[in-house]
C-alpha cells in the first residue's frame, strides 16, 4: 500500500527510515565511497540515491554550505545555462516557492538540485520549460550538523527530492542526493552509464560548492534575516496602536501630537498563547510600515518571545519601529501600572522550540546508521547458511555441521522425515 507524498523532511524520514542508512537499497554503482543506488519508494515509483564523498571545499564552514531559496533568486548572478532564479513567493526563512530554468533529460531533478551547473557534461538539452518548484531548508538535520533542502513540485508531480549535505573535517563534505523518479522514469534511467553518471555528479557537486561568488552568496545567506527578542513582559503582553479609522475602542490613552495614531493603545487579541511574529506582524501592519516577521528559521520554530525578520527590512523601518515600540511602552505602564515594560531587541541569538518528535526520528536515525550487520541463520538438516546482509560485502559464510554417526539413540524416532521441516533461527 502506498503512503501519502511527504509533506515535510521529518515525514521524509519517517517514510523512509532507512534514507541514510545500506540496508534496503540497491547499489548499482561504487566509485570510491560514492555510490548510485536505489530503492523503492513507499508513495510510488522508485527513488534514486546519489551519495557523493569526500567533495573538497575551499574556505568555508561545511556547516553552512546550503544556501536558502531565497538567498539565490535575490543574489545570485545568471546561472550557466542562461537565465536565474526568480522568487515566487517568500513563505518563510528558508522556504520559497521559486522558478528557475531547467534542462530535460532522465536527470532534470538533479539538474534542479545543483543549480544546472554542469548539466551540458551530461548530455541534457540546453534549457526546457521552467520549473516551479518549493525548496525548504532546514538546518540541524538530520544531525546537528547536517543540513537539507527539501525540494517538491505541485501536487499531481511526485517529483521530490532531497539534498542532504554533512561535513566530513574540515575541508570536505558529503552530499546525498535523494530524487523520486515514476516507474517508466527509472527503466528509462536503469539504461544508462551508471559510471559516468556517477562521476559527472561528483564533479558538478564539487563545481557547485566551489562555483565564482559562492563566498559572497554565502556571507549574504548568514546576515539576511535578524533575530528580534521580547522581553520583561510581567504585566501581560505588549500593546498594539490603534489602527487609524478603527472602531475599537481604546484600553488606555496617552497625550501625544495631535493628530497622531500613538495616543490610542489597544491590547492584542486572545490566543492560545503570546508570540512575537503575531504581534509584529500586526503592530506593523496598524503603523503602515512594510514588515513581515516569521515564527521559523530555517526549518526550526523559534520560541514565542523570538521572530525572525529580513534584516534590509529592518534597517528600513526599524528605527521608526522602535520609536513606536517606546510609545508602547509609556501606555504599558499607564494601562497595567508598575514601572516595569516591556523591551524589545534585535540581533538576538536565535532560541528554537525543543521538537519530541525531531529527536525521537534522530535518535532513530543513528541507530540505523550505527546498526551492526545483521546475520540470517538458516539451518537446513546438516547444514548452517549464515548470509550477511551488509552492502558493503557480497561474502557468504557456510558452516557444515555433520550429524554424527556415533550419537546414541534413546528412543527411536517415530516422525516421518519432511523436506519442509527448516529451522530459522
Amino acid at each position: 500500500m502506498n503512503v501519502e507524498r511527504p509533506r515535510d523532511v521529518v515525514e521524509w524520514f519517517e517514510s523512509v527510515p532507512h534514507l541514510l542508512s545500506q540496508q534496503e537499497w540497491e547499489v548499482c554503482e561504487r566509485v570510491g565511497q560514492s555510490s548510485l543506488s536505489h530503492c523503492r519508494c513507499p508513495w510510488g515509483g522508485h527513488l534514486l540515491r546519489l551519495a557523493l564523498s569526500g567533495i573538497q571545499v575551499q574556505d568555508a564552514d561545511t556547516k553552512s554550505l546550503l544556501l536558502r531559496p531565497e538567498t539565490r533568486a535575490k543574489h545570485e548572478p545568471q546561472l550557466p545555462l542562461g537565465g536565474r532564479m526568480e522568487l515566487i513567493e517568500q513563505l518563510a526563512p528558508g522556504d520559497a516557492l521559486v522558478r528557475q530554468p531547467a534542462s530535460w533529460g532522465l536527470l532534470q531533478l538533479c539538474s534542479l538540485v545543483f543549480g544546472n551547473a554542469g548539466a551540458v557534461d551530461i548530455g541534457m538539452p540546453e534549457l526546457a520549460a521552467p520549473i516551479i518548484s518549493r525548496q525548504r531548508l532546514y538546518r540541524a538535520w538530520p544531525t546537528k550538523e547536517d543540513t537539507t533542502l527539501m525540494f517538491s513540485r505541485d501536487e499531481a508531480d511526485p517529483a521530490d527530492a532531497l539534498l542532504i549535505c554533512r561535513p566530513q573535517g574540515a575541508e570536505h563534505v558529503g552530499l546525498f542526493g535523494i530524487f523520486t523518479v515514476s516507474a517508466d522514469k527509472f527503466d528509462q534511467w536503469m539504461s544508462t552509464h551508471h559510471a559516468l553518471l556517477l562521476e559527472c555528479a561528483m564533479l558538478t557537486a564539487t563545481r557547485f560548492l566551489n562555483r565564482p561568488g559562492i563566498a559572497e552568496l554565502r556571507t549574504l545567506n548568514a546576515n539576511m534575516y535578524t533575530v528580534l527578542s521580547v522581553h520583561s513582559c510581567k504585566r501581560g503582553p505588549p500593546l498594539l496602536p490603534l489602527k487609524p479609522g478603527s472602531t475599537q475602542r481604546a484600553c488606555v490613552t496617552i497625550k501625544k501630537d495631535a493628530g497622531s495614531q500613538l495616543d490610542a493603545w489597544v491590547r492584542m487579541g486572545t490566543e492560545d498563547r503570546f508570540r512575537l511574529a503575531n504581534f509584529v506582524n500586526q503592530f506593523a501592519e496598524n503603523l503602515g510600515l512594510n514588515l513581515k516577521a516569521y515564527s521559523t528559521l530555517d526549518g526550526q520554530r523559534l520560541v514565542h518571545y523570538q521572530c525572525a525578520v529580513r534584516r534590509e527590512e529592518w534597517e528600513r523601518v526599524g528605527e521608526q519601529f522602535q520609536e513606536a515600540f517606546l510609545v508602547q511602552k509609556r501606555a504599558y505602564r499607564r494601562a497595567n501600572g508598575g514601572s516595569s515594560a516591556p523591551c524589545l531587541a534585535a540581533d538576538g541569538e536565535p532560541r528554537f522550540v525543543p521538537d519530541e518528535r525531531r529527536e525521537e526520528l534522530c535518535n532513530q536515525i543513528r541507530y540505523q546508521q550505527n546498526k551492526p550487520a545483521q546475520h540470517k541463520t538458516v539451518v537446513r538438516r546438516t547444514f548452517i547458511e549464515v548470509t550477511s546482509d551488509d552492502d558493503s560485502t557480497e561474502e557468504e559464510v557456510v558452516l557444515v555441521r555433520e550429524r554424527s554417526s556415533r550419537r546414541a539413540k534413546t528412543s527411536p524416532s517415530r516422525r516421518p522425515t519432511s523436506s519442509d521441516s527448516d529451522e530459522y533461527l
